[in-house]
């Protein structure tokens, strides 16, 4: 009784006006034939690697999903729930087969993006920020550019009113508990008020209590108008009853689809009779695991692999079949609906402009991130200065101003690497949400993120410049010092984009062992003598091919060149050859260096590397459809040129 009554309280017609009930045109019926995804092994190398065997994740499944209804996708692990989300959403997934509809007609994913959205099972939002900032940051990208503040903070506190969050709007996301890190991530993408949610296993960690409130919200909403997709594991008996449609799932095929309520007659038919004490739920996922014997075969069968888009008892198989893709009356061009409702999106500098406040906040808000990379300048920097106080101030100890410029380089690329290799990886996980889902451009972000580090390096090079010049008892001159800030900024700057690159490709893990370990090489290789004449090519490219070479040659260009006087001699010395600095450079093997050479190979490695960082974002986070489209497109025309090379031949 207490259940009913909450139920009743969740769904009210005024929180459906709040949400903007969809209207009928913006309606939408997904429906899919014979859709099938395998995976197979991309690198191949006989003996070595040998090619592994094809794995077929989906296995020609059909099924619909109608607008106003909350749907299940169940099943038992690894059965393809997820993936089959996944391709019906149009995320991240490549070479598949089959066909996709969107009332009737084929799935242009251009338009159907504008008016789905996915949520990801990992609830991955920044921790850094509240509630309220979180959704007034999101309002900000995904609300008509023409809404004011107050419309968009309206908007922002009845939709956190409805899931109950308006009490925590001032608290941190870290602090939240995971259903309400749920219902946020729900809240989320229903800002700019979409017709189709896709969401994968959204009751996934929490309680029964918990989970019985995201789900009535996500009822809540289909009665609205919305399509509601949900991927479940084992959902109670309680949240079971709540759903329209169940689509369920065993090794990559369908073995039932239709409502709730015929589960129990549907297994009846195979002499399968579910215990009264019994979850549906449990013993139809008990049956798909072959708990009870093998009747994979015959379910998908009967179902005819989920062409019989809803099964009821003593129907009739082939006339169902026939009217799957005629059961949506009132088919409408999604396009003409969004003709006819424009929706006005931000400029390109405006989203830039909120990403790049977004990153600043982010960085100053994470304390510990922030003063580890300040505490690593100056104690590295007052370590080295200290221990190398000497190489100025005698001349017996100038040739460890090799030394020093070596290990400066060092310092500045590895303070300023690690850093993006921990956190990019991280990053990867909202950011890939939120491109997918369109809140903004990759290239608005991408440019915010880089800009966002630009002033923490400028501090950090500052900070270490200071104490490493000073500690080290260099020469009291303007130009000299601003020359040393200048490469220290550089290649903070260089080494910062090399971070970004590894760690936009790998996880944390990966990334933290791959960044240090070339680095190490080319640490070694550093030394290695560029002024000889006769290089081989492999001897070239070891020497100047080298991140580590020009930060070296730049310091030393500056420590030993532009007119240094020469070092002092102790009064014990009789013959003091290392006085000289350009003996220095000689003995040195770096004769013929450049500071400002060294400072333009270092910005030009920032720009490269930074361009191909936006290739691998771009690789990563863009969709697969188009990809999937060329492959259909390639097949039509493979099976075009047969068709017209039989042609030829039989009329030879």
């Amino acid at each position: 009784m207490d259940a009913c009554a909450e139920n009743q309280e969740i769904l009210t017609d005024d929180d459906c006006s709040t949400f903007q009930r969809i209207p009928n045109e913006a309606g939408v019926n997904v429906q899919f034939m014979d859709l099938t995804y395998a995976t197979s092994s991309t690198f191949k190398i006989p003996i070595l690697f040998p090619a592994k065997d094809t794995k077929v994740i989906v296995n020609g499944v059909s099924g619909i999903f109608k607008a106003g209804e909350l749907s299940a996708i169940i099943g038992p692990s690894g059965c393809g729930k997820t993936t089959l989300l996944n391709l019906l959403s149009g995320y991240r997934l490549q070479k598949t087969s089959g066909q996709i509809y969107v009332n009737n007609q084929p799935r242009q994913m251009k338009s159907f993006r504008k008016l789905s959205r996915y949520v990801l099972q990992e609830d991955h939002i920044s921790p850094y920020f509240t509630v309220m900032e979180t959704m007034t940051f999101a309002s900000k990208l995904k609300l008509d550019s023409q809404r004011t503040d107050k419309q968009r903070e309206a908007v922002v506190n009845e939709i956190l009113d409805i899931f109950d969050l308006l009490q925590h709007s001032n608290t941190l996301i870290s602090k939240l508990s995971g259903g309400q890190r749920k219902r946020i991530c729900i809240a989320l993408e229903l800002i700019d008020n979409p017709s189709v949610l896709f969401l994968d296993e959204p009751t996934a960690g929490l309680d029964e209590v918990s989970a019985s409130k995201c789900v009535r919200l996500l009822k809540h909403l289909a009665d609205c108008g919305r399509t509601i997709i949900c991927s479940l594991h084992c959902p109670s008996a309680r949240l079971f009853q709540m759903f329209d449609k169940v689509y369920a799932m065993a090794s990559g095929q369908c073995i039932y689809q239709g409502t709730v309520d015929d589960i129990v007659p549907y297994l009846e038919c195979f002499s399968l009779c579910c215990p009264v004490s019994y979850n549906p739920t449990d013993f139809i996922i008990e049956v798909a695991m072959k708990a009870y014997g093998d009747y994979h075969n015959v379910m998908v069968e009967a179902i005819s692999n989920g062409k019989v888009s809803k099964w009821t008892p003593n129907m009739e198989v082939a006339t169902n079949e026939c009217q799957f893709l005629q059961n949506t009356k009132n088919t409408h061009d999604i396009k003409r609906y969004l003709k006819s409702n424009p929706h006005k999106y931000n400029s390109w500098s405006k989203e830039y402009s909120l990403n790049l406040q977004r990153f600043l906040s982010q960085l100053w808000r994470d304390q510990a991130n922030f003063r580890l990379r300040l505490a690593a300048h100056i104690l590295s920097g007052l370590l080295i200065g200290s221990a190398n106080i000497n190489v100025s101030r005698n001349a017996k100890y100038s040739i460890y101003n090799y030394h020093f410029s070596l290990i400066v380089s060092i310092m500045f690329f590895f303070i300023s690497m690690v850093p993006m290799l921990s956190t990019v990886p991280q990053d990867m996980q909202f950011i890939r949400r939120e491109c997918f889902n369109q809140w903004y451009r990759l290239s608005s972000y991408f440019l915010a993120l880089l800009t966002s580090q630009l002033p923490i390096l400028c501090a950090t090079s500052l900070i270490g410049t200071v104490t490493l010049y000073l500690g080290s008892a260099q020469p009291l001159e303007l130009h000299r010092f601003l020359l040393f800030l200048g490469i220290a900024f550089a290649t903070s700057m260089m080494a910062s984009s090399f971070g970004l690159l590894l760690g936009s490709r790998f996880c944390v893990l990966h990334a933290l062992f791959l960044g240090p370990y070339v680095m190490s090489g080319m640490i070694i290789m550093a030394s290695y003598p560029g002024e000889r004449t006769n290089l081989s090519a492999l001897e070239y490219f070891v020497s100047y091919g080298n991140f580590v070479r020009y930060p070296l040659e730049g310091l030393l260009e500056l420590l030993l060149g532009f007119g240094r006087p020469d070092f002092p001699c102790p009064e014990t010395e009789f013959m003091c050859w290392s006085a000289k600095p350009k003996y220095i450079l000689r003995l040195a093997g770096d004769v013929k260096i450049s500071y400002f050479r060294s400072v333009l190979v270092l910005c030009g490695l920032y720009f490269v590397m930074s361009f191909m960082s936006f290739l691998v974002f771009k690789q990563r986070l863009g969709t697969t459809e188009k990809e999937s489209n060329k492959s259909s497109n390639l097949g039509k025309l493979k099976r075009s040129l047969l068709t017209c090379t039989l042609r030829v031949f039989k009329y030879k």
